[in-house]
């Protein structure tokens, strides 16, 4: 990591790149393993419960898990989308300014041709991973649609302010069939209510629903984006078209913001299951467990995790300042431009202190 964030011009560019593989396959390494502990919290396999404790019957079973390659393919996807899209973000950002034109160029081709082809990729991968939930978590797949009754040429809604207590919906605003034909495939395909659950085994609807809304909204804003940039691309703008390259910078956010929102679907999906089907929240708390010991360990998480989202947010936009060319290939001569040589020596000057607004 040191290597690729602080090597470029100090090592050659073949260990440079090296350094950034071998960053990428520790991080795959890393994800296979977290989607496969995470998935099989949702389609347990390969196990038995014996006095709430779970023995493992296969590894192989258990690993991977039914929905495993869904989940897995669809964070992989979502991390390139969201790698991606700060790049892009960054060079056009870089672009307006008029700052290393030539490397910011190729950085922002390269990202558009990704995303042009990850976007669309995501949304098949999406809808094969949605068949799957249907098939082991249906009760979590009618929670994203709103669906309390189990019934055939089920509507997509498009708005709706779901009930729990009453059961149903209000302002419903939909597509006919829609949801039908993209869960089964069958204009009048049959999908399971919410109501076949009991109430205390029914997700939170109203965060479910609209935390599917929000990451698929993104998802179609994605599509969309890296279409744009096809037809600029076509017309000889990609580069200089300001509007787009202004889109694309506020674009930044909403990768991760998409794929929170789908965590929390996939996550309050689950509840009141802590394996699904298997075992609940309740029956798993250790019983030791106070209130205290539980709200201490809460707030140490959430303090800790703020301090590093915090320093991560605030050291890499600095590290974003400096772009990506070393100093001696740089057409500027401003000395606020060098390039860190220890983490924190890039976090001394505001972000912004040195760059000309954005020219309308």
């Amino acid at each position: 990591m040191g290597v690729l964030l602080f090597g470029r011009g100090k090592v050659p560019q073949g260990v440079h790149l090296f350094a950034a593989i071998m960053v990428a396959v520790g991080t795959f390494i890393s994800s296979f393993w977290i989607l496969s502990a995470n998935s099989w919290l949702h389609t347990p396999a390969g196990v038995e419960l014996v006095d709430f404790r779970f023995h493992v019957t296969s590894w192989s079973e258990a690993i991977f898990n039914p929905s495993f390659p869904y989940r897995f393919m669809h964070m992989a996807v979502a991390s390139f989308l969201t790698g991606g899209f700060v790049v892009a973000g960054v060079s056009a950002w870089f672009l307006l300014r008029d700052r290393d034109p030539e490397a910011n160029r190729r950085a922002l081709s390269m990202c558009l041709w990704l995303l042009l082809f990850l976007a669309p990729t995501q949304a098949v991968i999406g809808d094969f991973h949605g068949i799957n939930t249907l098939e082991h978590q249906p009760t979590k797949v009618a929670a994203m649609e709103g669906h309390w009754e189990t019934s055939g040429n089920v509507p997509l809604l498009l708005f709706a302010i779901p009930d729990q207590d009453a059961q149903t919906n209000h302002f419903e605003l939909g597509i006919p069939n829609l949801a039908s034909i993209i869960l089964t495939h069958s204009i009048d395909g049959e999908v399971p209510g919410i109501s076949e659950a009991a109430p205390e085994e029914q997700p939170p609807v109203l965060i479910v629903f609209w935390g599917f809304r929000v990451m698929v909204g993104i998802g179609l804003l994605m599509i969309a984006v890296a279409l744009t940039g096809l037809i600029l691309r076509r017309k000889g703008r990609i580069y200089d078209k300001r509007l787009f390259l202004k889109g694309l910078t506020a674009m930044i956010p909403m990768p991760f913001i998409a794929v929170l929102a789908g965590w929390i679907v996939t996550e309050s999906g689950r509840s009141p299951w802590l394996v699904y089907g298997m075992m609940t929240h309740a029956e798993g708390l250790t019983p030791s467990l106070t209130g205290p010991m539980a709200l201490f360990t809460l707030i140490g998480y959430v303090l800790v995790y703020a301090v590093v989202f915090y320093a991560g947010i605030y050291y890499l936009t600095r590290v974003v300042r400096n772009g990506m060319l070393p100093d001696e290939e740089r057409e500027t001569t401003d000395e606020n431009f060098k390039r860190p040589m220890r983490p924190m020596s890039a976090a001394h000057t505001p972000f912004d202190d040195d760059v000309d607004p954005v020219r309308s």
